[in-house]
């Protein structure tokens, strides 16, 4: 999802089954009634390069990939969002996806397919984030 504005009614997504939140884009937002279990200041790969610090850039997405995926275990809908709703969003929810035992190739085409259905460019935005959704190795 991209980044929610001043407006945004959260109380519909309580409604949907939905009560954490997940966020890669630092602003100031409240979510209420949903409560934020993980901040992480993910860069915006827009250009088409790699994050200036990989190695940092992917112990956030792990942090965050573990919030979301505790938080679901334990039986809370939970949203992800960053600014646009596709690069970073989509990096974290294909590394979901792959700790939840699906493969690779498989989550890249959906996401490709998601964003391409929103009426974008497709995705990933960096061949990074195909990268770390396809070498992701999932926490036993």
């Amino acid at each position: 999802m991209k980044f929610p504005r001043s407006d945004f009614p959260w109380s519909s997504l309580q409604a949907a089954g939905f009560s954490k939140v997940v966020s890669l884009h630092p602003g100031s937002f409240n979510p209420a009634p949903l409560v934020v279990c993980s901040c992480e200041a993910l860069e915006d790969l827009v250009h088409g390069g790699p994050p200036a610090q990989p190695n940092a850039e992917r112990a956030k997405v792990q942090r965050a990939v573990a919030a979301t995926v505790t938080a679901w275990r334990a039986g809370y809908g939970v949203v992800v969002h960053c600014a646009g709703g596709r690069g970073r969003t989509g990096t974290v929810l294909g590394c979901v996806l792959r700790e939840l035992g699906f493969q690779a190739a498989e989550v890249v085409s959906f996401l490709d397919r998601v964003h391409k259905a929103r009426g974008k460019s497709g995705w990933p935005e960096s061949k990074w984030q195909a990268d770390l959704v396809e070498h992701w190795e999932v926490d036993t």
